[in-house]
């Protein structure tokens, strides 16, 4: 219940604070997996990937909504869209196909995209990106994480919450 809770909640942070909120639903994103690993059970059994996939989807949805009302920049709103789109059909032809390298060919760049402009607009309410140029060299800056993260989660299935909750996150007592 507790991580329905958080995961249903703390994207509606988005609407008040782009960046901040952004960075809590990708903490309470994080949060599920390491309060069963610290409770020592599978709340969420064999459904568990499905419900994750779910609420991902629903606050990276608040985040394109934002992104495509608020955003007057002309370069990042349409890569904003594009990529949550991109991310979008890949979750859902993984629910159909169960073909794990989706998750690698649609990378969710949409989410470290999202974030860098949040935070740069949080800076500057001002900012833009100049041209096509720049948007492609952020757009392979965030990227590049990202498509190491879903290769080594999705595609190699190395299972990197159990590494922070087990070395991170428990107390060396």
């Amino acid at each position: 219940m507790l991580i329905i809770i958080i995961r249903g909640l703390v994207p509606l942070l988005l609407l008040r604070w782009p960046f901040w909120g952004a960075l809590a639903c990708i903490a309470a994103d994080v949060s599920d997996s390491a309060i069963q690993d610290l409770m020592g059970v599978n709340i969420l059994g064999g459904a568990y990937h499905g419900v994750d996939k779910a609420f991902d989807t629903y606050y990276l949805s608040f985040e394109a909504w934002l992104a495509w009302l608020r955003w007057a920049d002309p370069f990042a709103r349409p890569a904003a869209l594009a990529l949550f789109l991109v991310r979008l059909t890949a979750a859902v032809a993984f629910e159909v196909t169960h073909v794990r390298a989706l998750f690698l060919i649609g990378a969710n760049v949409f989410e470290n995209f999202y974030v860098y402009m949040a935070g740069r607009l949080e800076i500057d309410p001002a900012y833009r990106v100049k041209d096509q140029a720049r948007l492609a060299l952020i757009l392979v800056l965030v990227g590049t994480p990202k498509l190491l993260q879903e290769y080594v989660m999705h595609y190699r299935r190395a299972q990197t919450w159990h590494f922070v909750t087990r070395r991170i996150l428990t107390p060396p007592w």
